[in-house]
This record gives C-alpha cells, structure tokens and sequence, in this order.
C-alpha cells in the first residue's frame, strides 16, 4: 500500500538525444533489461526476481559477446545492466538476460545512453515506488560492488555505478529529494514518538504488508522489544525477543504495551474498552486500518488514537515537499550524465595516449639499440648523436607524414586542420611572426 507520487513512466523527459558520434563508443555498448513497480506487482517482481542475482548475473556474461553483467534485484524492480564487445552487440545480450530473467509480457530494454540516464534516476530515488525512497541508493551500491568482486564488472558499467552513486548522495544531500517520511512504516513511528516517545515494547495486531511494515520500521529504528497479534501466525518478528500472540489472548497482550499498532483488515473493531484495560490512558494507539479497528469508545476516551487519515495526511505532506525537489534532481542528472559522457571521451584519449607512448618507446628503444652499437665500434660520437636524432624524427614522423600526403591528395581539409590543432603548428608559426 503507498501513495502515487510521480508522473506516469510515458510523462517522463528522456534524455537530450545526441549524435551517435558525440557519444563514446563504451556508452554505446551498454545495454538494460528491466521489469519494474510501473508495470509488475510486488509478486510479480518477486515471482521474476532471482534467488542468487550474482548467479543469474554468471548465466548472462557467459555470452560471448556480454563483457560485463550485474542484476540489481529489489522489491520494486529486477533489471541486468550489460555492456557488449560492440555497440552491434547489444540484441544478443538483452535476448542473454532475457533468458536468465524470464520473459514478462511488461520487460522494457534500454541501450545506451538512455542506461546511463535510467541508471543515475534510480540512484535518485526518482523511479522508486515512493520518491526519494531512502534504501534504493544503498542497494545500488552494494549490488555493484557485489559485481565487482566477482568479477562480472569492473569497465564501463562499473564507471556508471559509481558516478550513478555519486549523484545519488549529492541529490540526497543538496535538494529535498530525501526530506519527510513517505513511507507508513516510518510515518507511523514518528507518530509514536510525537505522542509518547520511543516505546521500549510496541504491540502490532495484524501481519499483513502493512503491520509487516511497521514492525520492520520499529525493529531498524527502536532497540525495543516488537511482538505480534493475530488470528494467524505472524511473519518472522524484527526482535529476536518479540512474542506472536493469538487474537483471543489480545487484552493480555496489550499489558504494559508502550505503543500500539493495530491494522488487521477485520470487519469489526478488535480494539474494545475491554482489550484495553490492563493499558495505560497515555499509551498511544496508531490504527492503520480501514475499517477502523479501534472501538468508538477507546476514541472517544483519554487514549491517544492516531487514525489512518493523519499517517496518510504525514507521508502527503513528505511527498509534496519531494516532488517540490523533483525538477532541481532531474537538472541534477542531465548534468551528471553529461560529465559522465565527458570522462568516457577522455578514457579513450588516455587509451590512444597510452599506445601512442607505448609506440613511441618502441622506435626510441630501437633507434637508442642502434646507436649504442654503433658507439661501440668506434664511429663519432657526434655523427650518431646526429642521426639517432634524424632517424628518431624519422621513424615518429613517418606514418603522419605519409597519412597527411595523402589526406592533401583527397582534399581531406580535417585532418590537415587536426594536425594543426594537435601540434600547435598555427601558435608556432604565431610566435616565430
């Protein structure tokens, strides 16, 4: 159960489109399968998601043309973020996490520079379930450096991650993308301490999601004993001393309770002057259900009661000063994803500046051979010194010169224009006027 709080997945601005040149070649390469709350329930996500990602992540790289995998898998979402050998290779790995996923009749798929764009939203929270969500740049994290250590990343993909994660704090840090509690898990434990502080024993009667989710939410932010009441068993409890009691036995375990939680979905009210007489008049009781489950008596009387209508009222308000922060994340993004394609240009210049050093040793190790041997069997000091220097322009000026040649010879104006660029040959000729 959540309150919508974003644009329908169709309202949403894609990303500046941009000429294929002006995107890096990695970026090109990248490629995402992915299910999620905007088309799948929580089931169905669960009936999709992996019980090991790291392994279903394993079944995906073992394509010959997938060079990194990682699937993050969480209640809202289960998607592969792939990058191939070639931009043409991005078919063959989405039809690869097709088959380690499933194939769901909502799947969407997103290749290049739309993952990069995809990929730094979700660590913003801005396609979580509820806006801004608090755990999704967490499991980002985790999931990637997951990858990492196993080897599944560690290219490309990785670099988005971690620019992905960065963006992520910072929104989370500079804007209200964060601020407020949206989540009734949460709402509701603020509620309790407004009226009577943090509990030493919170008593939650019901176990469907949503006592499930109070009690989860009391457990992470209390060290306090969380028990249970139902008429069937509870799902496993936060507190490895919480008691799950039946609902025949709900006045007993209302005794000395710190706060009460109470959201069963029953017909009637189970929370009757009766249940609550071994309670203290100042021990508030939050009733989460629809109909309500706190009798119109116990309202009535010096019990605290906070009804569903003020937890729904807490989280609105959250969620309006969120979606307030929206557009100054989403400007967030666009930046981030640019700087990103910005850095993957200049990791390929650093490759060409590497091989372009590596070559350059090569010649001069040759030519330096050359010229030691020469030394040694007597000739001038002076005449090898000057052709080791000849034939060293030589050999680094060969291959230009002819490439340069024969661009003249084709009108190819480019490349004689980079070449200027590149050598500062305009700002020598400036300095020697």
């Amino acid at each position: 159960m959540h309150v919508p709080d974003s644009a329908p997945p169709d309202a949403r601005p894609e990303p500046e489109p941009s000429p294929v040149a002006a995107v890096p070649k990695s970026v090109r390469r990248l490629a995402c399968y992915r299910v999620d709350h905007e088309s799948c329930s929580t089931e169905e996500l669960g009936a999709i998601g992996p019980d090991d990602p790291v392994a279903a992540a394993r079944r995906i790289a073992a394509h010959d043309r997938v060079t990194e995998a990682v699937v993050l898998s969480t209640c809202n979402r289960v998607e592969a973020y792939l990058s191939m050998r070639t931009p043409a290779d991005r078919d063959a790995g989405l039809e690869a996490a097709r088959e380690a996923l499933g194939d769901p009749d909502r799947a969407r798929t997103e290749t290049g520079l739309a993952v990069v764009d995809h990929l730094f939203r979700v660590a913003c929270g801005l396609e979580s379930a509820v806006i801004g969500e608090a755990h999704v740049l967490g499991q980002v994290r985790r999931t990637f450096e997951t990858a990492l250590e196993a080897d599944l990343a560690g290219g490309v993909v990785t670099r988005a991650a971690d620019a992905a994660v960065s963006v992520g704090r910072r929104c989370r840090d500079e804007t209200g993308i964060a601020e407020g509690t949206v989540g009734y898990g949460s709402a509701t434990c603020e509620a309790i301490v407004d009226e009577g502080g943090a509990p030493d024993r919170l008593v939650v009667v019901g176990a469907g999601e949503l006592a499930t989710e109070v009690a989860n939410a009391a457990g992470h932010r209390w060290d306090c004993r969380v028990d249970a009441v139902n008429r069937s068993a509870a799902p496993a409890l936060p507190t490895d001393d919480g008691r799950d009691w039946p609902l025949e036995a709900l006045e007993r375990a209302l005794a000395d309770a710190d706060a009460i939680v109470t959201a069963t979905g029953a017909p009637d009210p189970v929370v009757t002057p009766e249940a609550m007489r071994r309670v203290g008049p100042g021990t508030p009781v939050v009733d989460l259900a629809s109909p309500p489950d706190v009798a119109e008596p116990v309202r009535r009387s010096a019990v605290p009661v906070v009804a569903l209508a003020d937890i729904q009222t807490r989280i609105g308000a959250a969620v309006t000063d969120r979606r307030a922060a929206v557009p100054a994340v989403e400007d967030a993004v666009t930046d981030a994803v640019a700087a990103f394609v910005d850095r993957e240009r200049e990791n390929r210049a650093e490759d060409t500046l590497r091989e372009l050093h590596r070559a350059a040793a090569a010649i001069r190790e040759s030519e330096l051979e050359q010229a030691q041997a020469r030394l040694e069997n007597g000739t001038d000091p002076e005449t090898v010194l000057a052709d080791f220097a000849s034939a060293l322009t030589g050999s680094l000026l060969g291959t230009p010169t002819e490439r340069l040649r024969t661009a003249a010879r084709d009108g190819d104006d480019a490349v004689i224009d980079a070449t200027h660029r590149l050598f500062d040959l305009d700002g020598d000729r400036e300095r020697s006027e």
